[in-house]
């Protein structure tokens, strides 16, 4: 291995270091925003047998509902309900 080519793995090595580190705190932020989220607005949390139930509102009908196998991940799919358009069904 000539020192060029040395040189270029070590390249090649650290941008691959810098993008898993880019890549793990883009990924921290994202659920900090997301837990502030849940922690400013205070939706209920509940058992619904056999998963869990995020909802902010009233009831599951005029609300932001989500559910999953854990808490977190009830969380989660809720934060991607907030998110979603109003589907509009029934309607061309």
């Amino acid at each position: 291995m000539t020192l060029d080519d040395a040189i270029q793995l070590e390249s090649s090595q650290r941008q691959h270091f810098d993008t898993i580190i880019f890549n793990e705190q883009r990924d921290r932020v994202t659920e900090e925003s997301i837990l502030c989220r849940f922690a400013l607005l205070k939706p209920k949390i509940f058992r619904d047998g056999d998963q869990w139930c995020v909802l902010y509102g009233d009831d599951l009908h005029s609300g932001i509902a989500g559910f999953g196998k854990s808490p977190r991940a009830a969380i989660m799919e809720w934060n991607a309900a907030w998110d979603a358009p109003i589907a509009n069904k029934g309607t061309k």
